[in-house]
């Protein structure tokens, strides 16, 4: 039986950021990398408000007919939020969970208002600014100060011009309704949680909130930032191939 990767990226990305995984896997694997609605080449519109259950409703039949514990699912940020609503959601499917610091902020709620609070500033202030600035705020909020004037005119371009998505994506991040018992209750397949050490203080509370949840996790830290599954590519997929290689044990 043939099992599938299905991978899920970042907002303000697209499936292409799975690209070189992609590539290391596609000999043993089906591997689906969809652009998520808004992003890419995916301009299907999307509810407002959105939650992740509007999302994963466009990705469920690209797993129609798979067999239970067939499916691994990998995902990164938003992604990584996204993977953990369908392994909830549909538990049997899945062989294994692969994230790196998926940002289910509405985790924070209860747990830490300040965070929780500091990411609905985020969100509220790139509502009231032009695209370009809004994009600037959320890339320099995950990369660090100025590092989006540094980019090129054209991946500033890029950016901009989908940055109008990530307010949905907001929505969906604040709005799910679960708590850390429905995560835990709900996966019981093996998951790899990994975590940057350069990263934002949110996403790692995040990731530590999980670790300490999720009933059989393998929890590591990663010598990169939120986005290193983007910029640090090589390095974040070594550690999710050993553990899918690791899986065929």
């Amino acid at each position: 039986m043939q099992q599938t990767v299905l991978m899920l990226h970042s907002s303000l990305s697209s499936g292409r950021q799975w690209q070189s995984l992609k590539l290391a896997l596609k000999a043993q694997y089906q591997v689906l990398n969809p652009d998520l609605l808004g992003y890419g080449s995916n301009t299907e519109k999307y509810p407002r408000p959105m939650q992740l259950a509007d999302e994963a409703k466009k990705l469920w039949p690209l797993l129609d007919g798979k067999a239970a514990g067939s499916v691994i699912l990998v995902g990164h940020s938003f992604g990584g939020a996204l993977a953990l609503h369908m392994a909830r959601t549909r538990p049997e499917l899945f062989k294994a969970v692969l994230v790196f610091e998926p940002v289910a902020f509405h985790l924070f709620k209860s747990t830490d208002p300040a965070l929780y609070q500091q990411v609905q500033q985020l969100s509220q202030q790139m509502l009231n600014v032009s695209p370009k600035d809004a994009a600037e705020l959320f890339i320099d909020y995950w990369q660090g100060d100025e590092y989006f004037n540094h980019l090129p005119d054209v991946m500033q371009q890029k950016l901009t011009a989908q940055v109008g998505k990530v307010a949905a994506d907001f929505e969906a991040l604040s709005g799910e309704p679960a708590t850390l018992i429905d995560y835990a209750t709900a996966i019981h397949s093996p998951v790899l949680l990994l975590s940057g050490e350069q990263s934002q203080l949110s996403a790692q509370r995040l990731a530590v909130m999980l670790a300490g949840a999720l009933p059989c996790v393998e929890f590591q830290t990663v010598k990169t930032g939120h986005m290193g599954p983007v910029t640090d590519a090589a390095l974040v997929n070594a550690l999710l191939l050993k553990f899918i290689q690791c899986l065929q044990v």
